[in-house]
């Protein structure tokens, strides 16, 4: 009846970081998901920890330590968090798109608002080490393209140290207007051609000379790759840097795409438009679960389940008047706080909104629990945002938990599963 080893259910990054750590492991895995997921309009940085108690982290290893009890850091360990990111840093060098940083210091990123941003790993395109010593740093802009305003980031890095360099601003027009409004994704695709290369090459290299910083938003390709990074460089003699972007961003996607290569090159049984919508489980054992799609439903069957569904906003945690719920096993909720205490007046308070720590309650082993700790379901695992007890926007840490939870959820599966 077992047609997986490990069944994942959810396509972000915890799930595509649960899938690859089993399949790399010689594991039968089948990953179900209803889409994409939001790591594809992501940042594509993995934020481990980027503030504790409304102060900035230097250390994401050191300050670990400060956390509560209930939050997944402290739950699985510090030495799980170094083994998952090590293990997250090894995929994408395998997959030729390695990231730079250490879990023992953050990089303060500049961003696309001129802020700076502090984050654990980032792909090598965005790392600003050395800007600091920079004696001219450009700013380009690029006709039409919509919420990126060069103005502002000069205006916010000035005034942020170590950046206070020599700032210029430089408007590139790629004649991609269309009538519409550009996107980042838009750029990214026009400098996938080589026509669209040279054209940048021949309208920045009046501006900018050698050993001279170009600051852009993230549109070196689309691909998760270097070449367009690299060979811009080249051409151009100076240093180019992408800034950090909100959503729809295009680093997230070269992200997802690196994971969904890596998982078909192991095996993986990715099965897209999964919609699922329960689970056969009985006496603490998940038997299988049930996805329904186009009039009909099947039975998923496995040792072991890796559920990766997300918070409010990913649909694995659901709130109605008067409940919260997850809606695939129907495992307890803890909420923190009684309705009225949700949220604050103010919507930024440092302390954090209750609602963001809402999740589900786990063990060491990732297992989910009730109110007397107690294991629901033995060979259920949880990762992700629909883990209790942490507020990653509050924290800057949602990259970071889904990554080790995903890998922790993984080996703990494997524990389980019969004959490993």
């Amino acid at each position: 009846m077992r047609e997986s080893d490990v069944i994942v259910i959810g396509g972000g990054l915890a799930g595509l970081m649960a899938a690859a750590t089993a399949a790399r492991q010689g594991k039968k895995v089948t990953l179900l998901t209803k889409g994409a997921g939001t790591l594809t309009v992501g940042s594509g940085v993995i934020d481990v920890l980027g503030y504790v108690n409304a102060t900035a982290v230097i250390s994401p290893y050191q300050s670990i330590t400060a956390l509560s009890a209930d939050h997944p850091y402290t739950i699985m360990g510090r030495e799980t968090v170094e083994q998952g990111l090590e293990s997250f840093l090894a995929i994408c060098r395998e997959e030729g798109y390695p990231f730079t940083g250490s879990l023992h210091q953050n990089i303060w990123l500049p961003t696309v608002a001129g802020t700076l941003k502090p984050s654990c790993l980032a792909p090598e395109s965005m790392n600003p080490l050395g800007m600091e010593c920079a004696a001219k740093v450009v700013v380009v802009g690029f006709q039409g393209l919509k919420d990126f305003y060069p103005r502002l980031v000069v205006k916010g890095l000035k005034h942020s140290a170590p950046y206070r360099s020599n700032y210029h601003i430089v408007g590139i027009d790629l004649q991609l207007t269309g009538g519409r409004d550009v996107t980042f994704l838009d750029i990214a695709r026009r400098l996938d051609t080589a026509e669209g290369r040279g054209s940048l090459v021949k309208c920045l290299s009046a501006h900018v000379g050698s050993g001279d910083w170009v600051l852009l938003p993230p549109v070196l390709g689309t691909e998760p790759d270097y070449n367009i990074w690299k060979q811009l460089e080249q051409e151009l003699g100076c240093r180019l840097v992408e800034l950090v972007a909100p959503p729809p961003a295009v680093t997230g996607s070269r992200l997802h795409k690196l994971f969904v290569r890596h998982l078909r090159r192991l095996g993986v049984n990715i099965v897209e438009n999964a919609f699922v919508r329960s689970a056969d489980c009985s006496k603490h054992h998940c038997r299988a679960v049930i996805s329904q799609g186009l009039g009909r439903e099947r039975e998923y069957f496995a040792d072991a389940f890796i559920l990766a569904t997300g918070g409010f906003l990913g649909g694995g945690i659901i709130a109605e008047p008067g409940r919260v719920y997850e809606p695939i096993m129907g495992l307890p909720v803890e909420t923190y706080a009684a309705w009225k205490m949700w949220s604050k007046h103010d919507l930024f308070a440092c302390t954090g909104q209750m609602f963001g720590r809402t999740g589900i309650r786990v063990n060491r082993q990732l297992n989910p629990i009730d109110s007397r700790g107690e294991i629901v379901l033995q060979n259920v695992y949880l990762a992700g945002k629909m883990l209790a007890g942490y507020d990653y926007c509050l924290e800057k840490s949602g990259n970071g938990v889904a990554v080790v939870s995903g890998y922790q959820a993984a080996i703990m599966a494997l524990a389980g599963v019969k004959g490993c």
